[in-house]
C-alpha cells in the first residue's frame, strides 16, 4: 500500500481489515494483529494502526516510535507460529503514527501464545513439526495415520484403468514416515528407496489384518 492508501484507510471507518489503537492500548495489539492473519484472505491486506484514535486522528500526544516498535517487536515474538507483516510509519498534520499491515497467512492458525507439549517429565514449547503435527490430527483420517508413524504398513497402489481399478503392492519393509493435513510421506523400506509424498485427498486408510495388525494405505492414480 502507498502511503495515501494507508491515510485513506486510516481516516475511513474501522471494518473487517482496519483496526485502530492507541499507542496505549498495547494489551490488544498482538491480538489484532493475529486475528488478522487467521481471517484476511488471500490477496488482501489488513492494518492495525498504532497511535491512532477511534475517529482516525492520529494522537496528538506523540510517542516514541522505536519505544512503540520495541514493544510491538516483543508481543510479536508471542505469537505461534510467527506472523509476518510490515510495519510502515505514517505522518499527517506533522504527526505520526504506525501501520501495521497484515497479508493473508498461509501458515495460519496463528495463536497468541505458543503451544506446550510434554517431552518426558518437562513441559516445553512445541516444536514446528509438533505444531503440525497437533494441527493436522484433528483430520480424523491424519490422525488414525499419524497413531501408525514409523510402523510397517500395508500399501497398496489402486489404478483407474478402462475395465476398473488394478492393484499392485508395495514390498519391503514399507512405512508411514509423517502426515499433515495436506499429505502423507511413504518409503518402501528397500535399500536406498526414496520416500513418496501423495496429496492426502488420494489417501484411503483402514487397518490390514493378514497377519499381525496394520495400517492400510492405499493410494488412488
Amino acid at each position: 500500500m502507498t502511503d495515501a492508501e494507508l491515510l485513506a484507510k486510516m481516516r475511513n471507518f474501522e471494518d473487517h481489515f482496519v483496526e485502530r489503537k492507541t499507542a496505549s492500548d498495547d494489551k490488544d495489539w498482538l491480538k489484532t494483529i493475529v486475528a488478522f492473519a487467521n481471517s484476511t484472505p488471500p490477496g488482501f491486506e489488513s492494518v492495525l494502526y498504532i497511535g491512532v484514535r477511534n475517529t482516525g486522528e492520529i494522537e496528538p500526544n506523540q510517542h516514541e516510535l522505536d519505544s512503540l516498535q520495541k514493544t510491538l517487536n516483543w508481543e510479536l515474538k508471542k505469537a505461534y507460529p510467527s506472523v509476518d507483516c510490515i510495519q510502515r510509519v505514517i505522518a499527517e498534520n506533522q504527526r505520526q503514527a504506525l501501520a501495521v499491515i497484515v497479508p493473508h497467512s498461509k501458515n495460519r492458525p496463528h495463536f497468541s501464545g505458543p503451544a506446550y507439549v510434554r517431552h518426558g517429565s518437562e513441559t516445553v514449547v512445541a516444536s514446528d513439526d509438533q505444531f503440525n503435527t497437533l494441527i493436522a490430527s484433528r483430520n480424523s483420517k491424519a490422525e488414525l495415520i499419524l497413531q501408525h508413524k514409523g510402523e510397517s504398513a500395508y500399501i497398496e497402489n489402486s489404478l483407474r484403468t478402462p475395465h476398473g481399478a488394478s492393484l499392485s503392492y508395495w514390498g519391503g519393509n514399507s512405512r508411514v514416515l509423517d502426515c499433515n493435513e495436506h499429505f502423507i510421506t511413504l518409503t518402501s523400506g528397500q535399500g536406498d528407496a526414496v520416500p513418496q509424498t501423495f496429496p492426502l485427498s488420494q489417501i484411503d486408510v483402514g487397518l490390514d489384518y493378514s497377519g499381525v495388525p496394520r495400517l492400510k494405505v492405499t493410494i488412488h492414480r
